[in-house]
This record gives structure tokens, C-alpha cells and sequence, in this order.
């Protein structure tokens, strides 16, 4: 019979990596907590319209890669390529703007793009992110990255730089694209196919291509910033302001733009060197357009999403193992139900147990205690259990000694 393996660009997360990913998105939540966050959890597939008007028609995402179908009730649904745009979708549809006046969000969760799979990008990926809606002060762009590099910094990543830049509103970048447009005009030919196409739909993004000629072409390129208007102007710098205030290092990069069309205003990524071209571990953004084209609702809103499997890469091995408070080691048949009686008691009482379901000699107890990293063994035999006792054994300060059964509880807090 043929063995059934996982679909290409998909990857089962177990054992270390089980760990890593618990270790990553639980340490995301309570960091991300501190500062007023909640968790939001949207489906994991939407409405294709969704991200066609959320993400943007000329994007890669919504050309290239994005996972759609027809349901059974003949409707055109996509696998989420991206998690901005359910987020902002649940706020609209749920009128949470009417009930709160900043929204802070806080998620993790699967996403889908039809991408050549690589070390760190595969077609079905995890993310986290945060979303704040109803804030438009430029102070929180700066705390909003000061928090991501920090979380990053906390889990144990260095070696990070942060790189931004503004890519303006709606009129300016209009003037912009004009300057642009003039600018590559008489190289059109010798940029590559998709650039070709990015210049009819949206100019910017010929500035993000990876192509080395499209770069070298472009090095000398208008810098967008020429084009922002005195308030978005201050604006960015007031960003860099705060940055300082936070004490997070930044280099400002004014080719960056970003890949989805609804980022105005402040971007950033949180990029290494450590991944090859996989560099960028956490991006983001202000997107104070999107609530308009999706829900005609003047909402500012400002955000990031990072690579679970990215920052996974980067710690390697350095990340904290689970550790198991107690094996309990039974000898002889009759032992057997007090011992599980009492790792029912210790694990109800909130403490990890692992026991065996067959019996063992004291040496292969052993073994199994130091192979799954249990901090202590219980040993229960005969003459223990007669006498209402068990012998708790410490695996880090190698201790040995005899307790009562009705103590081992307190003994272990």
C-alpha cells in the first residue's frame, strides 16, 4: 500500500519544533498582553472579494498565489493568504468600532500562498500578528514596532535591524507614481516580465522586485519621500522620534514599500541576515485606507505579521525544553493503582506527569525518567505503599528522600 505523505509546501510541526511553535505563540501572547491585547480568531477561509479588494488585484498574492475555490453553493471562497484583511473584516461586520475606541487585536494562525516552496516559506505557514484600529497617532507606529522588536528580542533573536520608510497617502503617492512612472518609462524593456505588468497596475512595487537587473535598473530611482505632503512628513518624523525614545535602532530604506497595496504612510520590516533571501522576520504597517475600501468606515488602523517558521529557523537550539515535573516509577503489580491514583492527584493539582501502563525494573524506570527530563521520580514499591510512603528522588540537586504520600503534593509545589 502506498504511504500517504503530506502535500508539497506543507509541514507537520512535532517533537522540538512542537516546542519551538508552543514556546513562540504563547511567549507572543503574554508579551503582546502587557500591552493591551486581546486575542482574535477569524476562519481560516473568507470570501475571495475579500482579499481582492482588502489585498489588492495587482499584488503577487492575489495574481499568483492565493488558494481559491467554489464551494458547493457555487461561491468563490480563498484559503487566507495574509491575516490583516479578516481581522479588519470581523471588526466591520461585528461594529466593534461602535463599542470600543482603540481596538487592539492580537492572532496566530495558519495562511496559505502558492509560492515555490523554500527553507522558511512554505504554502500553508503560520503567523502572528497584531492589528490596532482607531489610533492615528504616529507614536503608536513607533511603539507598534518598538513591541515587535522587543518580542523578538525577548524569545532570542538577535542580530536584528529594523529598516522604515513612508510611502504617503493617497494624493501624494498619486504624485509620486507619476514621478515614477516618468523615471521608468525608458527602461520599461529591460525590466523584467512582472515589473512590465507592475507598472500598468501599481508602479510602487517595482521598487520590491527581488530581480538583481529590476535593481540595478532602478537604484537611482525617485526617493518617495520627496513626494510626502508637510503633515505626513511630520508625521514620519515623529515615528523616527519615538523610535529613539524606545530606544530601538532603525535605517531608513526608501525603496521599501511592502507587497500588499492597502499599507499608506509608515512601513517597516525586522530583517536578518541569518536566512539568506528569507530575511524579513516581522513587517508591517499603517493601513488607515483599508477600512474605507472595505467597510467605507474612516478608521485609522496600523499593524505587523511575523513568520512563526522563520523565527523557528532562528533559534535553533536555543530555546527552553519543556520540563516534566514527575515520573512515577511503580514496582510490582499491586502498586499499580496507588500510583495512578496519585498521578491523577498530582496532575489535577497542576503538575506534569508521565507514568508508564507496564511494569518496569528500577533500571529501565530510570532511563525512561532521564529520557522523557523528568525534575523528579516518585518510586513506589510494596513496602512504600504499606507504610503510606513513596521515595521522591531529585534529579537536579540529586537528592533522595522518603515522604508520605499525603505530603508529596506540598513537597512538589
Amino acid at each position: 500500500m502506498k504511504l500517504i505523505k503530506a502535500v508539497r509546501g506543507t509541514k507537520d510541526i512535532f517533537g522540538d519544533d512542537g516546542v519551538k511553535y508552543d514556546y513562540i505563540t504563547k511567549t507572543a501572547q503574554e508579551f503582546f498582553a502587557n500591552y493591551g491585547y486581546s486575542t482574535i480568531k477569524t476562519p481560516i477561509f473568507e470570501e475571495t472579494d475579500l482579499f481582492k479588494r482588502g489585498v489588492g488585484e495587482g499584488t503577487d498574492i492575489v495574481e499568483k498565489e492565493m488558494y481559491t475555490f467554489q464551494d458547493r453553493g457555487e461561491r468563490s471562497i480563498t484559503l487566507r493568504p495574509e491575516g490583516t484583511a479578516a481581522v479588519v473584516r470581523c471588526y466591520l461586520e461585528n461594529k466593534i468600532y461602535a463599542r470600543e475606541e482603540v481596538s487592539r487585536f492580537f492572532y496566530a494562525g495558519s495562511m496559505f500562498r502558492y509560492e515555490r516552496p523554500q527553507a522558511g516559506r512554505q504554502r500553508e505557514f503560520n503567523q502572528i500578528g497584531v492589528e490596532v484600529l482607531g489610533e492615528s497617532s504616529p507614536i503608536l507606529d513607533a511603539e507598534v514596532i518598538s513591541m515587535g522588536y522587543s518580542f523578538l528580542s525577548k524569545i532570542g533573536i538577535s542580530d536584528l535591524e529594523v529598516t522604515i520608510n513612508s510611502v504617503g497617502e493617497k494624493e501624494s503617492r498619486s504624485r509620486y507614481r507619476e514621478t515614477l512612472l516618468n523615471f521608468l518609462a525608458p527602461m520599461k524593456d529591460e525590466l523584467c516580465d512582472d515589473c512590465k505588468m507592475r507598472m500598468e497596475k501599481n508602479p510602487l512595487r517595482v521598487l520590491d522586485c527581488k530581480v538583481e537587473k529590476c535593481k540595478e535598473l532602478t537604484a537611482d530611482a525617485p526617493i518617495i519621500t520627496d513626494s510626502l505632503s508637510e503633515e505626513e512628513k511630520n508625521h514620519y518624523e515623529t515615528v523616527k522620534k519615538y523610535l529613539t525614545i524606545f530606544g530601538v535602532k532603525y535605517k531608513e530604506d526608501p525603496r521599501l514599500v511592502r507587497g500588499l497595496d492597502y499599507y499608506s504612510s509608515t512601513v517597516y520590516e525586522i530583517v536578518t541576515n541569518k536566512l539568506g533571501s528569507q530575511g524579513t522576520v516581522l513587517g508591517g504597517g499603517r493601513y488607515d485606507n483599508l477600512l474605507k475600501q472595505l467597510g467605507d468606515k474612516d478608521i485609522p488602523a496600523f499593524g505587523f505579521a511575523a513568520g512563526v517558521e522563520r523565527i523557528m529557523m532562528l533559534l535553533g537550539d536555543e530555546f527552553p525544553r519543556r520540563e516534566l515535573d514527575v515520573y512515577i516509577a511503580w514496582l510490582g503489580d499491586t502498586t499499580m493503582d496507588c500510583a495512578f491514583e496519585l498521578a491523577n492527584d498530582l496532575r489535577l493539582a497542576g503538575k506534569s506527569v508521565v507514568i508508564d501502563y507496564n511494569s518496569k525494573g528500577m533500571k529501565a524506570h530510570m532511563k525512561k525518567a532521564d529520557k522523557v527530563g523528568a525534575k523528579n521520580v516518585i518510586i513506589i514499591g510494596e513496602d512504600e505503599m504499606n507504610k503510606g510512603v513513596v521515595m521522591l528522588k531529585d534529579f537536579i540537586n540529586r537528592t533522595q528522600e522518603e515522604v508520605s504520600i499525603e505530603n508529596i503534593k506540598n513537597i512538589l509545589k
